[in-house]
């Protein structure tokens, strides 16, 4: 018998749900335009054709730059782990951040687009000094759910 990994996450979070729902909501986008699109051409409609094209081409724009993303959060006794990867793309870029926890020395949430575009930036300390990880996407966590990330991220740093 194998033994199994048995990890005692002090705090763990994902957005599981959220982010297959703005997935299917990708897709099911992307085939109503192409459906709308296509009996625009096939009806021989071309001032609606120029217009669903052009809001076609806005929202596709606006979705993929706000990049919703799966976001998954692990804390343990020792290390910090950040699994994410984006929606707004048909192919799956799995990402992961592995940080011991006496390596975080800053956090930092920008917005940007008005809002609706919100990324982690994740500050450590190496032997070259502090260095920022690449932003993160949490564009599509719902503010409580962004203040909880907010307060661990805090209480590590603070040592708490």
């Amino acid at each position: 018998m194998e033994g199994t990994d048995n990890i005692n996450f002090i705090f763990q979070f994902n957005n599981k749900g959220r982010s297959a729902s703005f997935f299917v909501l990708y897709v099911v986008s992307g085939i109503l335009f192409l459906a709308t699109i296509c009996l625009f051409i096939f009806t021989n409609m071309n001032l609606p054709l120029i217009c669903a094209v052009l809001i076609g081409i806005a929202w596709f724009t606006i979705f993929y730059r706000i990049k919703p993303a799966y976001f998954e959060f692990l804390v343990t006794e020792t290390e910090l782990q950040v699994n994410f990867y984006s929606v707004a793309t048909a192919l799956k870029n799995y990402q992961s951040v592995l940080i011991p926890l006496n390596q975080l020395k800053g956090f930092e949430v920008k917005k940007k687009m008005f809002g609706y575009k919100k990324e982690l930036i994740l500050t450590i300390e190496s032997k070259f000094g502090l260095a920022d990880y690449p932003p993160v996407s949490v564009s599509i966590l719902k503010s409580g759910e962004l203040n909880q990330v907010i307060i661990i991220l805090s209480k590590i740093i603070n040592g708490k």
